[in-house]
């Protein structure tokens, strides 16, 4: 039988736990596609396994530089007609759905309500502004401002950009807690959502 020094076994188990937990990958500079959405950035960035983003659709996927609870950039492809943005995560939680005619205001009002959702209502205040069109490649979309206070959480400052193609929603969306992350991240990120395309 082999015996194992205290020190040895606390030594063994934390190694056996972290290769047990998901990891992050790395998104190397340049252009990456997500379900036909092509996204081109001039860093490295940290692609968040998808068990720390339940919410995030199955085509969905989450970049951080800091950590998820700093910052963020939620890149949601090809968001069939009838469907929610983002995966609800009990049976009770009934999140809006995205409609393929819907204009871009009815777009900025089903983000903000999507995330309210998904944070319980009351637990987050989320207000959408400064709505101006932008053109993502071919595609006529548009960009809007978004803040976020959480309850017992810090404030987030962001930008979301967004885009209809064949009935489906191609939707990015920046947060970082403000002011620090939100504004140490904040040209990177605009740059990238600004530059999307098909």
């Amino acid at each position: 039988m082999i015996k194992l020094s205290r020190k040895t076994l606390i030594l063994f188990l934390s190694v056996f736990i972290v290769s047990c937990a998901p990891s992050y990958s790395l998104v190397k500079p340049g252009t990456v596609d997500y379900s036909g959405l092509k996204l081109h950035t001039n860093q490295a960035w940290n692609l968040a396994p998808s068990q720390l983003s339940p919410m995030s659709r199955r085509e969905s996927v989450t970049w951080t530089q800091d950590g998820q609870l700093l910052d963020r950039i939620l890149i949601i492809p090809a968001v069939p007609d009838g469907e929610p943005i983002f995966k609800s995560t009990s049976k009770s939680q009934a999140l809006p759905v995205f409609r393929a005619d819907m204009a871009a205001k009815d777009i900025e009002e089903l983000t903000e309500s999507s995330i309210m959702k998904l944070f319980g209502e009351g637990e987050v205040v989320v207000e959408t502004s400064k709505l101006r069109p932008h053109r993502f490649g071919g595609n006529r979309g548009f960009l809007f401002d978004v803040e976020m206070a959480v309850n017992d959480g810090p404030d987030y400052g962001g930008v979301a950009g967004a885009f209809i193609h064949v009935d489906n929603l191609y939707m990015m969306i920046y947060l970082g807690a403000k002011p620090y992350y939100f504004n140490r991240h904040k040209d990177e990120a605009l740059a990238i959502i600004r530059g999307a395309s098909l």
